[in-house]
């Protein structure tokens, strides 16, 4: 068994003599790690074919930490070189193997890939627990250009892992100790004073005084990735959220707006749902891409798609996106739900010059983006309509003066169908692949 010091509290580096043990048979490559030792919480291997070299997570094994791939081709290559490095829970280097090589039999024609593997994993996250590595939170009242209900917090009550999935749950600010009515009425959320941060100003996002109207009546949870995506693949298998008026979400936005601010660098909605019982509750899904000039000449109803069926929230679903150069096509659980090619500003109906003449076909869609994940509550934008039979009351309208007081003020109705964690969208996993 490999041994990692400790000294005076810090984690030193390791440098050991254990080294990779490289394998590839009938045309199959597995690296493995001998190492069990309980602090190193991931491994990544780093392999060279032909003086390339590909970098891959393992998984940890009985054996060791493992990582096994048919993607790699040789085409003559007469060795492999390897090595690993292994990282705590703080993803803090504490262990690097030495090189190891597999001398190769003669080549026998096998085809050399491209530089960039098929198919191949390089995001991953099972939510063992919250990386901030791979994640930052959202910690603002902004409510996006939705003005929605919620506060979003770094809290554990509203963000939390629990056997290997992610919690984004929603609850009733009043059960927090620090708020009720008549500080929500009248008091102040000075948000980075309460979470030790603010993420976004905007609309009053870091202070909120409730003579002004009322205080954030909800607290959630959002999660947005450091890793990002140019065309690719990205996988999320989730249970969505149920109970009036909830909002959960799988979506992206550029990580750079390159051809300006909203909608004009495009926003990818993987999922959205409405965990209403009734209607287009629950038993619809959809997709959505918003693109445009500006947002009042926003198309995005010419790329919706929607799927419905008996509850979507019964069980687990994988919602999957396929964005290649020349198209963008969503799933779920392998069933089309939105399918999109270019060209935008023609099919946008624009005048004017093209905003997007100097990106690539995809334009807008054709530049980094990073994922979120998020539970919402209510908004005035019109994802809960006021002119649809709901089954019951739909507590504020869009046009009201007030909506988020409507909407607190009619917690009687809606409350009760807040059933414990039922609220909270659950992430299995969150996975990036190249084409």
């Amino acid at each position: 068994m490999l041994r990692l010091l400790l000294i005076a509290s810090l984690v030193s580096l390791v440098t050991c003599e254990t080294k990779v043990d490289i394998k590839y048979k009938k045309s199959i490559l597995e690296l493995t790690l001998p190492a069990t030792d309980k602090l190193i919480k991931s491994v990544t291997f780093i392999y060279n074919v032909k003086k390339v070299n590909y970098k891959e997570t393992g998984v940890l094994t009985t054996e060791g930490w493992k990582y096994k791939t048919s993607a790699v081709k040789l085409n003559g290559a007469d060795k492999i070189v390897a090595s690993a490095t292994g990282y705590d829970r703080k993803q803090r280097p504490i262990l690097r193997t030495k090189s190891s090589t597999l001398y190769l039999k003669p080549y026998r024609g096998v085809a050399l890939p491209g530089r960039r593997m098929r198919g191949v994993v390089f995001f991953r996250d099972d939510f063992n627990y919250i990386d901030t590595n791979n994640w930052r939170y959202e910690v603002s009242a902004y409510g996006g250009l939705n003005r929605e209900f919620q506060v979003y917090t770094n809290d554990p009550r509203n963000v939390f892992t629990r056997s290997g999935n992610l919690y984004l749950k929603p609850t009733i600010s009043t059960d927090d100790p620090r708020f009720n009515e008549n500080t929500l009425r009248w008091g102040v959320m000075d948000v980075a004073r309460t979470w030790g941060v603010c993420t976004n100003s905007a609309n009053w996002g870091c202070y909120r005084e409730g003579k002004y109207g009322i205080l954030p009546p909800v607290m959630s949870g959002k999660l947005m990735s450091n890793p990002t995506l140019r065309y690719g693949v990205v996988e999320v298998r989730a249970r969505i959220s149920k109970g009036d008026w909830i909002w959960p979400a799988i979506w992206m936005l550029p990580r750079d707006n390159v051809y300006g601010g909203w909608p004009r660098s495009g926003e990818i909605d993987i999922m959205e749902s409405r965990g209403n019982e009734v209607g287009i509750g629950i038993s619809q899904v959809s997709s959505t891409l918003h693109w445009g000039p500006s947002p009042n000449e926003n198309r995005w109803s010419r790329t919706n798609g929607e799927r419905r069926t008996g509850s979507w929230y019964d069980s687990f679903h994988t919602w999957r996106l396929e964005w290649r150069p020349d198209s963008l096509i969503t799933f779920v659980d392998d069933q089309i739900v939105l399918s999109v090619t270019p060209d935008f500003w023609q099919k946008g109906g624009f005048g004017g010059q093209n905003i997007w003449a100097g990106g690539e076909r995809m334009a807008p869609f054709d530049k980094e983006f990073y994922l979120i994940l998020n539970v919402a509550v209510g908004g005035t934008n019109g994802f809960f309509p006021d002119n649809y039979n709901w089954g019951k009351r739909k507590p504020w309208a869009n046009n009201a003066p007030a909506p988020d007081v409507d909407f607190f003020n009619a917690r009687n109705e809606w409350l009760p169908t807040w059933r414990g964690d039922e609220t909270a969208m659950i992430v299995d996993y969150v996975e990036f692949r190249t084409l």
